[in-house]
């Protein structure tokens, strides 16, 4: 629904800030970065490569099993999201299209020129992965509450259930929508 609207105002206008929206790498930087520092040790590991893979590489789904492990950091992601939106909308800018996949290379190529755009856009998307970077940490009780209260439930369990509870999701949204879900082999 976003695009076409963008497309229609960057006709118009050269910019628009609905290619933003959705596709803000900094609130999955954020959560990744606050699991990174303050999320359970055994879960640590595998953060940096996640990182890489999200913002440089554009992939946003890599940040949902993390989500879905502590649902209560969705909120990190919201206030992170706001954020960006906030910023993006008082300072004006947008993008020239779609940023496909939504990664930073992503937005370097998609950003008009002028200082000014530069400014509004890195502004936002950094402001917004720390918000959600400080909201995480402060969810995760800065390592406090990181660590599981039950000795059998490992970080390592945790992420493999909300990744197969990120395929459920995506399988049961594709059915809804018409497709066919495609089994994934379960490891």
């Amino acid at each position: 629904m976003l695009g076409p609207l963008g497309v229609q105002q960057a006709a118009e206008h050269g910019k628009s800030v609905l290619f933003m929206l959705e596709s803000n790498p900094g609130p999955g930087l954020g959560v990744l970065l606050a699991y990174w520092f303050f999320g359970p040790r055994r879960l640590r590991p595998s953060v940096p490569a996640a990182t890489i893979i999200h913002f440089f590489g554009g992939i946003h789904e890599i940040y949902f099993p993390y989500i879905l492990m502590k649902p209560r950091m969705i909120l990190a992601a919201i206030a992170g999201g706001m954020t960006g939106v906030a910023i993006f909308v008082a300072t004006g800018v947008g993008l020239v299209a779609t940023p496909s996949p939504g990664s930073i290379f992503a937005y370097l190529a998609q950003t008009p020129r002028g200082v000014g755009n530069w400014i509004g856009v890195y502004v936002g998307v950094f402001a917004s992965a720390a918000v959600s970077f400080g909201v995480g940490a402060a969810l995760l009780g800065f390592g406090k509450l990181a660590e599981p209260k039950d000795e059998e439930s490992t970080a390592e369990d945790e992420l493999k259930e909300a990744a197969e509870k990120s395929a459920e999701n995506k399988a049961a949204a594709k059915k809804a929508a018409g497709g066919t879900p495609q089994e994934t082999p379960a490891s």
